[in-house]
């Protein structure tokens, strides 16, 4: 259980120093790198509830923590793609909204317990699971997730990318939980390109959502440089 302990620890470790940080002070990097960490101990979380053969479990406050981090990172995304185009009325939206959002953010003094329970999974799977069935699991799972993607992108739309996208991110976090190097870049660069496209439509969304009035050169700008993210991302899922 070595590599898998090895995993876990250095998650932890990482939430540990981003939560210590956000204590002291409000920073996008530790907002960021905290958000992605909760995601990596999700996806280790299924993994453990796979292997203990029990319903998905993961600790509510870790969850609430989530979704406030990830309110807060959608404002910051939206003002970094913003940031090339002149568009001063929605971006002062933005401004004001992340303020506000920060004014709010609170954050417990301590996950201890939250953490302690993810642990306590890992011990209980390390008492009835060898090592090398472990890793079969997690490659079973690898492959039923490339099997649905393959399904998904006979017919994709942009209605079901995001979705396809969530299964690369899983395969993706399974394979650095084994430490595999094959085909982790090609990984990683699909997520990242579905996942910009995946911003750029919800901002175009959102701004029209904020005025239904708002006949902008940038929604047009934002829509080409959307639709270019698409036909990236499709040709970089071709290599299945």
């Amino acid at each position: 259980m070595t590599r898998f302990q090895d995993y876990f620890i250095e998650q932890v470790n990482i939430f540990n120093e981003c939560h210590s940080n956000l204590l002291k002070e409000t920073t996008k990097e530790d907002i960021h790198k905290l958000r992605t960490t909760i995601k990596r101990l999700k996806t280790f979380n299924i993994l453990l509830d796979g292997l203990l053969f029990r319903q998905k479990d993961f600790p509510s406050g870790l969850s609430n923590l989530f979704k406030t981090l990830g309110s807060i990172r959608d404002i910051q995304i939206q003002q970094k793609i913003l940031e090339d185009y002149d568009e001063n009325f929605y971006t002062k939206y933005l401004s004001y909204s992340y303020d506000h959002q920060i004014s709010k953010f609170t954050i417990n003094d301590s996950f201890k317990e939250e953490l302690q329970y993810l642990n306590d999974k890992l011990d209980k799977v390390e008492d009835y699971h060898i090592d090398e069935q472990i890793i079969a699991n997690i490659k079973t799972m690898i492959e039923l997730g490339y099997d649905d993607i393959r399904q998904m992108i006979l017919n994709v739309s942009p209605g079901i990318i995001h979705e396809i996208r969530t299964k690369f991110k899983r395969i993706y976090y399974n394979r650095l939980m084994l430490g595999e190097s094959e085909d982790i870049d090609k990984l990683y660069n699909i997520q990242e390109s579905i996942g910009l496209w995946h911003d750029y439509d919800v901002t175009i969304k959102d701004m029209k959502n904020f005025d239904k009035y708002l006949i902008s050169d940038v929604i047009k700008l934002l829509a080409k440089k959307r639709d270019s993210l698409y036909s990236e991302s499709l040709e970089l899922i071709k290599f299945l």
